[in-house]
């Protein structure tokens, strides 16, 4: 099989639009985009791929030796030009040093502007057990409502920004380029144009399969919006819950 002449990472805090993101670069024809193929749960293809066999489906392969199964993700191209998959914190430290040291990988960083939301939406997939959403889906109930406290929002705030300086500085120090992406922004012509020229691929307006999950306004997702706005007033957090 054709190893892809393209390879690239997504790293991501989560909730923070990647499954979004997975499915709008999947949407380019020249383009195979998995989910998370390093999650400790299970193995995260692509979406057309998910009730396939495939030789990436192989978890005892991936545990077995991760450095071979990424080798095997990069020659399962499956005639696409362009290969990837994302990753968040904590998964496979072995992995994301490889391809963070890896020069040929392009990096792709995805971002939220507002880490509480993240955080809410985070707590509550926790909860359900819902961590994906996809157009054709069968309609979630209500979602419940959650605690967030001060200083848990400021040890979130922290643990985020701790994870992207470390993305970043790695890059820095080995003189990496990389391209910068905000979930907000990600249906916006002109990004998408941007990250279709940073992979190599013709410019074409992405469709997206991934739904927003959680658009309520934060104050009926939260159990204690006002409590948290006192405490978080007067502080660069207040602006979070705007």
């Amino acid at each position: 099989m054709t190893e892809a002449t393209r390879r690239f990472v997504i790293l991501s805090a989560r909730r923070s639009g990647s499954n979004l993101l997975c499915t709008l670069i999947d949407s380019h024809p020249d383009a195979l985009c998995h989910h998370e193929l390093f999650n400790p749960r299970g193995i995260f293809t692509a979406l057309d791929l998910r009730d396939t066999s495939t030789p990436l489906h192989d978890i005892v392969a991936r545990e077995h030796d991760p450095i071979a199964y990424l080798a095997q993700v990069w020659r399962y191209a499956r005639g696409h030009a362009c290969v990837g998959f994302k990753m968040t914190p904590e998964q496979h430290p072995e992995i994301l040093q490889a391809v963070l040291e890896d020069r040929g990988i392009a990096k792709l960083v995805l971002r939220r502007n507002n880490p509480l939301r993240a955080l809410v939406s985070e707590r509550i997939a926790e909860l359900t057990g819902r961590w994906e959403a996809y157009a054709g889906e069968d309609e979630p109930g209500p979602p419940p409502r959650i605690h967030i406290e001060h200083d848990e929002l400021d040890r979130h705030v922290r643990q985020v920004e701790a994870f992207y300086d470390g993305l970043t500085g790695s890059m820095r120090r080995s003189g990496q380029r990389w391209l910068e992406l905000r979930y907000e922004s990600l249906f916006d012509a002109g990004e998408q144009q941007r990250l279709c020229a940073f992979l190599n691929l013709s410019p074409r307006a992405l469709q997206a399969r991934s739904i927003r999950q959680n658009p309520e306004p934060l104050e009926r997702l939260l159990d204690n919006a006002d409590a948290l706005r006192q405490s978080l007033a007067s502080t660069p957090l207040a602006r979070l819950l705007d």
